[in-house]
């Protein structure tokens, strides 16, 4: 472990500004930076106790998130808000005394939004969803203004960044007969994930060929260079399963050469945001929606809420003797295969996804220890909570229904 403020003195640069994948080892040889050594080992264990105790702290493993990150040339990604999802560049400011000009720099808003995936699919229009959701948050993004927090309102104005997610994944495979955990799950995320990035860049491009604007520094992005469609112009994302392709429909779904078309017209005339896709936990709005939370499994068949001294009982979407056990609860997976499904949808996503873990009380540190590393083999960039169940107090659902 290293403090931070030695390595400032020595570099000139801010430990969190560096790429710790590259420097570690220099670091670790200078003699002028301040250090502690410690067992990598124990401290996972000790994280791991925190974690199955009271839930926290989240993780975000920084190598992850900026190795992917399209915006690096800006900075870093430093840290996420608070649900996990949110991953930009930000600078930070400097404020001087009274009559001296201030350094203002870039924090950031979050201009976040859900698509209701069984909605969408019902309807079979991604194309035309995800264009709307992107003009309804980008009107959100250009009317804002928190003049009280003028580093906010700065990045707002430059980068114009914008979060559209995902609800009811769990919902709609149920619905359809596909288990959470399947090949066939992934394969149907695999594809709906990269519509919804390649028609939410499409938008952001016709934006920009519309007002003539680019976000700040468009110009030194993975954007610009091309480099970030690379994945897409080498394979194919379409449905692989016959029952998966059924469920897409008519709805065209992008190829290589829509990729490498959409990949020179972003060359040519930018992007207007400098992100797009966040997934949030959507805890709250998914019960407006008749709707299962993020795209995360449910935690329960029927959940009981607490309001006050009333109680809510809510039913998962659509729940029937024919779908009851494609509504697996989440602390009966496999969580190595939740981290499979969220690894599928990440790549197609440029910022991060809520991702809670759901383990039982029989779980070691070791077991959570495994999962942690294992999430970030996969490229999975943040994790939110680690939720326990106390496997004392399970009863019959059927008593309670």
């Amino acid at each position: 472990m290293f403090y931070p403020y030695s390595v400032y003195k020595a570099y000139g640069q801010h430990l969190d500004e560096m790429n710790i994948a590259k420097m570690y080892d220099e670091l670790v040889e200078n003699p002028n930076v301040r250090k502690k050594k410690a067992n990598a080992r124990k401290l996972l264990e000790k994280l791991a106790i925190l974690r199955s105790e009271s839930g926290y702290p989240y993780l975000m493993f920084a190598d992850n998130v900026n190795r992917f990150h399209a915006n690096s040339h800006i900075s870093m990604v430093k840290f996420s808000n608070l649900c996990s999802e949110v991953l930009q560049s930000s600078k930070v400011s400097t404020y001087t005394d009274y009559g001296e000009e201030d350094e203002i720099g870039l924090d950031i808003s979050c201009n976040l939004g859900s698509i209701n995936i069984f909605n969408v699919m019902k309807n079979g229009s991604i194309k035309n969803t995800v264009k709307l959701a992107i003009d309804a948050l980008t009107h959100v993004s250009n009317k804002t203004n928190i003049t009280n927090a003028p580093a906010v309102a700065k990045a707002n104005k430059l980068m114009r960044s914008v979060g559209l997610g995902a609800m009811n994944l769990h919902g709609f495979l149920a619905q359809n007969g596909i288990a959470y955990e399947s090949e066939e799950a992934r394969d149907f995320a695999n594809t709906f994930f990269m519509m919804m990035n390649y028609y939410s860049l499409e938008r952001s491009m016709e934006i920009a060929k519309e007002t003539g604007e680019t976000y700040y520094q468009f110009e030194g992005s993975t954007y610009k260079s091309g480099e970030y469609f690379k994945k897409y112009e080498e394979q194919s994302f379409s449905p692989k399963f016959e029952k998966v392709k059924k469920l897409f429909g008519q709805q065209h779904i992008p190829t290589i050469e829509d990729w490498k078309q959409l990949k020179q017209a972003v060359m040519k005339y930018g992007l207007y945001h400098s992100y797009r896709q966040a997934i949030a936990p959507t805890g709250s709005i998914s019960y407006v929606q008749s709707s299962t939370a993020g795209v995360m499994p449910i935690m329960e068949r029927i959940e009981e809420r607490t309001y006050g001294n009333s109680k809510t009982y809510y039913p998962m979407p659509g729940l029937s003797a024919k779908n009851w056990f494609f509504y697996k609860e989440a602390y009966d997976m496999d969580m190595f295969k939740v981290v499979d499904m969220i690894a599928t949808i990440q790549q197609h996503v440029d910022q991060g996804i809520s991702f809670t873990l759901f383990l039982k009380d029989t779980m070691t540190t070791r077991d959570l220890n495994r999962i942690d590393l294992y999430a970030h083999h996969k490229g999975i960039k943040t994790l939110y909570y680690a939720r326990t169940k106390d496997t004392g107090q399970e009863g019959c659902l059927s008593c309670v229904v």
